[in-house]
């Protein structure tokens, strides 16, 4: 791989992409389908300890370059995203308002919040 030039490594940056947005969406429509049939079970779209099951093992699984932390931000992502589509699809409509509170509930905590500091009075 050696010489390769910039214009080369975008080459093999395009494809990867395409084979990426592919297999996003193949997940994409197996989440459709998961949604499916939980709302015909009733079930709550978002199951916490799924989502957890899924980052551990993605984060088990991740060789590198990425960290940990990029794989947990990347994945949480795309788990947001697979509630979103379900419930675009009516999939837990009902649930809608929970699922963004739980999901906003998530960011906020992982959020770090610091007081301003002032500036020292000048006498």
């Amino acid at each position: 791989m050696r010489g390769l030039k910039i214009g080369d490594w975008r080459t093999k940056i395009d494809a990867i992409d395409t084979t990426l947005l592919h297999l996003l969406n193949v997940r994409a429509a197996f989440a459709l389908e998961v949604g499916k049939l939980k709302g015909e079970a009733g079930m709550l779209l978002r199951v916490p300890a799924r989502e957890h099951e899924i980052l551990s093992r993605m984060k088990k699984l991740n060789p590198g370059p990425l960290d940990g932390e990029a794989v947990g931000k990347i994945y949480q992502l795309i788990l947001d995203e697979s509630i979103r589509i379900q419930e675009s699809h009516g999939y837990g409509a009902a649930e809608k308002s929970k699922n963004v509170s739980a999901s906003h509930r998530h960011r906020m905590n992982s959020v770090e919040i610091r007081p301003k500091r002032r500036k020292p009075s000048v006498a």
